[in-house]
């Protein structure tokens, strides 16, 4: 059962009020920051959260996201407290309340009978990243569907495409540690949006710039922080490879790569010189649209510079290119000899420095048969096309029908009158609105959890603050009372966050040695012990010259690549939508749409309650002066967005903070809160990128015309 009596520690680090609690929490979304919140609890209610001014990565600051008023968003009337059962249409969001038991019942029944029929693979679980929690988001949910041996989800639609091109080039996962910034010389921000999405990277460039260094944003909307940048480039959507493959041919061709490097750590270098004589900059520059002086001036820059930081973001992969475009970008460093040093690199969110893997513990071994998987970015197919036979869905910590793509082929399979849908949420999203039964959840402040994150190297404890409220439940609370409903009696099952966090921190791995739940308990966070560097400070990986591929060095010539059916060598293949690749149809659809994050949202998280409305204003179009005049749009007019897969309405912002021939759309609204009922990824297509089952939705050709 869940915790109503949340334990209360004063050993914060910080003074307690004599009205109220303190607590420190960990922000549980899906950013790279995992910020350490203080939370202040007056009354046994959450009544203000604040960064935590301790604690080295959040710096006592929050984003715009958590501070716009996060208490109001856990005691919203819109916060579903009780569980539910559908009483009208699916789609409608007709329910009526029940209570946890009719509930439980329910899905134990309907599962054993679909179990019994066909087998546990017709029952597909769905989840993102609604919360980055050890026990609540990594492995409550796998332990569960292993032991009910379902298909297991396959998550792809993140970075998948980029890590496997990374892997190909590096041998292994490991990257920069961004915590030597600043250090660095040179600050490449490559398909990044970092006031967005990484604020707390803006202490250390701005350290960073202080010290002298330069600093170059490459992306295809101009996005905030480009202005004070020495270079901006603004590459096509897509085109990123070209680009790196155009710097390669200036730095080899003038001879500014690190010779001595080169020779003892890399491998193939004499094919990659032949590579990129394909790719001199005027050729680039029609590739890329890049002015070839502009690319000249980038590599020797980049070459000049040492160490070299490249901070790789997620958006330059969601392109049916996506994993080749990141194993050349990862060439880069290699070439300059920028690996070893403190602050030189490269880093990709997934190519993460922290070093202790958590999947021996989701459970593999509960399975009663073979592990198998289904991709994540095809849960709509899999729903309409019935291959294999899908009965059963449950969803949480994920709102499908808001971030997924091709949204009207997942609405034909959630609209299914014989699919079974539970949904476990704290708001009534799009995708609950299709339930058979709703459960409510708790919020981060009403649960216990352990944290790692994906840019700095600290593991962190988080404190539940409050009482949950209503009825809500956690996950791991949530898949114990099922278990046991069904009849599981496996001792995972009856695991408090507590001991789940527990077990977590008695790994065997260096890593962990000296970090202890009361250790945790007391200062709330802890640096993790990384080889031959001092705790807390930067970590510079391969500074050993030690390469986990094949050759035991960098690959430029990949022999693996070539097994699995790929270009050995970095390479640039066109988007499968555009000229080069889909004429005609770009002649009909002439823009390329791209999504960046917004500030206000976090994928499809944060999207209800006044704030959104406050910070972002409305779902918005922005489009280049040329392509809005010649479709008679202006400023605050409503737009038609629309292809072959479907349309969406939203109002133009006309800015030249995108080149011609390309659209942008901030973040991901909700469908039931934009203009028609329908969100950009109406038009985004559902097939897959060029390795890894990886997410393609970037590669998105639309029209676009003024509504009057």
């Amino acid at each position: 059962m869940p915790s109503n009596t949340p334990e209360h520690d004063t050993r914060i680090g910080v003074k307690e009020a004599s009205d109220k609690k303190l607590f420190r929490c960990v922000c549980p979304l899906d950013c790279p920051d995992t910020c350490s919140i203080i939370a202040h609890v007056k009354d046994g209610k959450l009544v203000k959260i604040e960064g935590d001014r301790n604690h080295p990565t959040t710096r006592g600051f929050l984003c715009p996201k958590m501070t716009r008023n996060y208490p109001g968003r856990v005691y919203s009337p819109d916060r579903l407290l009780y569980p539910m059962k559908r009483s009208g249409p699916k789609g409608s969001g007709d329910f009526k309340r029940i209570g946890w038991d009719e509930a439980v019942d329910t899905i134990a029944s309907h599962f054993k009978k679909i179990i019994s029929e066909d087998g546990p693979e017709a029952i597909l679980p769905f989840y993102g990243s609604g919360t980055l929690g050890i026990v609540h988001g990594k492995l409550a949910g796998k332990r569960f569907f292993n032991r009910l041996g379902t298909l297991q989800l396959d998550r792809t639609i993140c970075t998948k495409a980029g890590r496997m091109g990374y892997l190909y080039t590096m041998g292994s996962s490991e990257g920069a540690d961004p915590g030597g910034i600043p250090q660095s010389r040179l600050i490449i921000s490559w398909g990044t949006n970092t006031f967005a999405t990484n604020l707390h990277q803006l202490p250390l460039l701005s350290e960073a710039r202080r010290r002298g260094a330069r600093y170059v944003v490459i992306n295809p909307f101009r996005v905030k922080g480009a202005e004070v940048a020495d270079i901006f480039i603004q590459p096509r959507p897509g085109s990123d490879a070209a680009l790196a493959l155009g710097m390669m041919h200036v730095i080899i061709r003038e001879e500014l790569y690190d010779k001595d490097f080169v020779d003892k750590n890399t491998f193939g270098f004499g094919m990659l010189c032949q590579r990129v004589e394909e790719y001199p900059p005027e050729k680039v520059e029609k590739l890329t649209d890049i002015e070839s002086e502009t690319i000249i001036e980038l590599a020797r820059l980049y070459a000049q510079e040492v160490p070299s930081f490249i901070y790789a973001g997620s958006g330059m992969q969601h392109h049916t290119n996506g994993g080749m475009t990141v194993r050349t970008i990862a060439c880069l460093p290699a070439l300059v000899g920028a690996w070893g040093h403190i602050g030189g690199g490269m880093f990709f969110p997934t190519s993460t420095v922290f070093p202790v893997s958590w999947d021996k513990l989701e459970g593999n071994e509960l399975r009663p048969g073979p592990p198998s998987c289904f991709n994540m970015n095809r849960l709509g197919a899999m729903l309409t096309n019935n291959k294999p036979k899908i009965r059963a869905l449950y969803v949480f910590n994920a709102n499908p029908l808001a971030v997924l793509f091709n949204q009207n082929k997942l609405t034909m399979g959630l609209e299914r009158q014989d699919l079974f849908t539970v949904v476990h949420e704290q708001f009534l999203t799009d995708t609950a609105r299709y339930a058979d039964v709703v459960l409510p959840a708790t919020t981060q402040f009403e649960q216990v959890d352990l944290h790692a994150s994906y840019f700095h190297l600290n593991i962190q404890l988080n404190r539940q603050a409050i009482a949950p409220v209503g009825e809500c439940r956690s996950n791991l609370d949530t898949f114990n009372v099922l278990a046991r409903a069904l009849g599981f009696t496996d001792k995972c099952f009856n695991q408090s966050s507590w001991d789940v966090i527990e077990e977590v921190l008695s790994i065997n791995h260096p890593a962990l040695e000296g970090i202890t739940l009361d250790r945790l308990k007391e200062e709330g966070y802890a640096p993790v012990n990384m080889p031959n560097t001092p705790l807390g400070q930067p970590y510079a990986p391969f500074r050993d010259g030690v390469f986990h591929n094949p050759s035991g060095k960098i690959e430029f010539y990949s022999n693996r690549m070539k097994e699995d059916g790929y270009d050995p060598l970095p390479a640039y293949t066109a988007p499968g939508e555009g000229p080069e690749c889909t004429p005609e149809l770009y002649e009909r659809y002439p823009l390329y749409f791209i999504t960046p994050s917004a500030h206000s949202l976090l994928n499809s998280n944060l999207a209800t309650g006044p704030h959104a409305q406050e910070a972002e204003k409305r779902p918005t179009l922005i489009l280049h002066p040329k392509d809005a005049a010649t479709r008679g749009i202006n400023t605050g007019d409503k737009a038609k967005v629309f292809n072959d897969r479907g349309s969406c309405t939203l109002w133009a912002l006309v800015a030249e903070k995108v080149r011609p021939g390309v659209a942008v759309s901030l973040g991901q609204w909700w469908s039931s809160r934009s203009p028609d009922g329908a969100n950009t990824n109406h038009t985004t297509p559902d097939y897959l990128a060029d390795m890894g089952g990886g997410s393609a939705f970037n590669t998105n050709l639309v029209q676009v015309e003024k509504i009057t």
